[in-house]
């Protein structure tokens, strides 16, 4: 990350400043706006989004990322669990909240939470427990009844085998690597069975995450990086959100997480703002859910044409403002 960013460091667990926020913008500014994504991005994903946020809107921005998903060598190889990655996600916001200046007698600051993949579950969680002012997620909602059959097995075939993904590589990350290569070749190109689709995978500058996986053992960072539909390549490691909730849905905890991070409790208590890709083989959200937006005071659903997963990389214009408007609306 580049100009117009400035580092923040802030704490990570119980780890003092082991955790980086990237923040542009003034620090007096009325609007605050966390920006997230997930698997398998770092921060630079919502950079142009939080730049053109920062520099045209006059907003203060902030973009964290998914704990040590920014790094070649992980504080935590055992990974994370849901509860501390909520926890990370709530100190990446309180970091960027204390970078506002607005004094005393001036109106508070409004929070926007804007996340994407992995994130949208930790920024649903916030917003039914901290609170923010607005929630933006780009393309998941989470729910328990998908639409299809074909949507539910194709989302546990992937969720369960990138699971397993992290869980080897635990014993050997070698064996991890194989793994994760093994599954993408034959789940999603041999069967085709990915829960994204075309434009996610052939746009000439958004490539699928797993289309390259690594960096392998045997190579070099520069060698296993890609610009890819995330910001990072698809690693074993950064599997461990899909291992951390199977193991919750093992112990008979499904239900407790799902109601942490559940929708209709979310958009009683802000404006949703949801943006997703028209051109995907499944959908992280369901009809009921666009319905539901659609007629509550306030909220949005926005289906963004000729975009995938990575929508507000296929169509970043169209993305940055359906973001701005929302914010800025009463």
């Amino acid at each position: 990350m580049v100009e117009p960013f400035s580092v923040v460091k802030h704490d990570l667990l119980d780890l003092k400043d082991a955790s980086t926020l990237y923040v542009a913008g003034p620090s007096n500014a009325e609007h605050i706006v966390y920006l997230q994504a997930g698997f398998p991005c770092d921060h630079t994903s919502f950079k142009p989004l939080a730049t053109r946020l920062a520099s045209d809107c006059g907003f203060l921005v902030g973009v964290g990322c998914m704990p040590d998903y920014d790094r070649d060598v992980p504080l935590r190889p055992e990974g994370y669990d849901i509860d501390q990655v909520s926890r990370c996600f709530t100190q990446a916001v309180d970091a960027l909240k204390a970078q506002s200046t607005r004094r005393e007698g001036d109106s508070p600051a409004k929070l926007t939470v804007v996340v994407h993949d992995w994130a949208c579950v930790f920024g649903l969680i916030y917003s039914n427990t901290v609170g923010c002012d607005k929630l933006v997620t780009f393309d998941v909602l989470v729910s328990d009844k998908p639409d299809s059959i074909y949507h539910a097995l194709n989302h546990f075939n992937y969720q369960t085998n990138l699971a397993i993904t992290f869980l080897l590589s635990r014993f050997s990350n070698v064996l991890g690597h194989i793994y994760l290569l093994t599954f993408s070749i034959v789940s999603f190109g041999l069967l085709r069975l990915s829960p994204v689709g075309p434009k996610d995978k052939y746009n000439s500058s958004v490539s699928n995450p797993f289309e390259k996986i690594g960096p392998f053992p045997w190579q070099t960072p520069e060698e296993g990086q890609k610009a890819t539909a995330g910001s990072v390549a698809a690693t074993p490691y950064r599997c461990y959100p899909y291992y951390a909730m199977l193991k919750k849905v093992l112990l008979g905890q499904r239900v407790s997480i799902l109601n942490k991070c559940s929708f209709d409790t979310s958009i009683a208590r802000q404006p949703i703002c949801f943006i997703y890709g028209e051109e995907k083989n499944t959908n992280f959200h369901t009809q009921s859910q666009l319905e539901k937006l659609r007629v509550t005071k306030g909220c949005i659903a926005h289906g963004v044409k000729d975009a995938g997963h990575w929508c507000y990389k296929h169509a970043p214009d169209e993305s940055f403002e359906v973001v701005r408007t929302f914010i800025l609306a009463p």
